[in-house]
């Protein structure tokens, strides 16, 4: 039987799901920051009524609670996943390095726009701090499984988290090009190991099309 199409009335608009306002509430959040997440905007941005935000959440600190669930559900495990599963020490490492840059579950962004919402509030800043320790000893475990002792490795680990975090904060400017032509030096500086001259091709080839 051929379908019609109804001509006379407008179709309703689907319905929307708690998973759209936590969408649109992560977008604010990395556009514009913590303060700009207000219920009126987002209804507004989704061309909903404020009414239908109360179905989902039970108030705008529920909706950030939820907002910073998805920022550890997306990305402490991608690292840890990449970490755990590192033959080596340099694949654990360039693995890590990969992650900021081309791995579709971590963003480098949202995790920027927490840690700015962080200096504004204090039980945000202590998950953070929580949130770091368990990515640093995830770093260390990779350090120690490859020879390290455990305080070189604790040291080593933080050295490595401190530098990437940092230079995504600083918006420092380098292109993926420039710095891939040091990562032999970047190596050797958080590892003290020379990289392996097939692994740093490699590795240039898989981040090749951001350079």
């Amino acid at each position: 039987m051929t379908s019609l199409r109804v001509r006379t009335v407008e179709p309703a608009i689907p319905t929307l799901g708690k998973a759209d306002w936590i969408g649109a509430a992560l977008n604010c959040l990395v556009s514009e920051g913590v303060e700009a997440v207000q219920i009126t905007r987002l209804a507004k941005a989704l061309g909903v009524t404020r009414g239908s935000f109360y179905w989902h959440f039970t108030d705008r600190q529920n909706l950030l609670d939820c907002v910073l669930d998805e920022w550890r559900a997306a990305n402490l495990p991608v690292i840890e996943q990449e970490l755990a599963k590192a033959a080596s020490l340099s694949e654990g490492i360039l693995a890590f390095f990969a992650i900021w840059e081309i791995n579709p579950q971590f963003s480098a962004h949202l995790d920027h726009a927490v840690r700015d919402w962080a200096r504004l509030d204090e039980g945000v800043l202590d998950i953070v701090r929580r949130e770091d320790a368990q990515r640093i000893g995830t770093i260390a475990e990779l350090f120690q499984r490859f020879g390290f002792e455990e305080d070189e490795a604790e040291v080593r680990a933080r050295v490595l988290y401190f530098a990437q975090v940092g230079y995504h904060a600083m918006d420092f400017g380098d292109s993926i090009k420039q710095r891939l032509a040091r990562l032999e030096h970047y190596y050797l500086s958080f590892t003290g190991q020379e990289l392996d001259n097939n692994e740093a091709e490699r590795f240039r080839q898989l981040m090749g099309d951001l350079s």
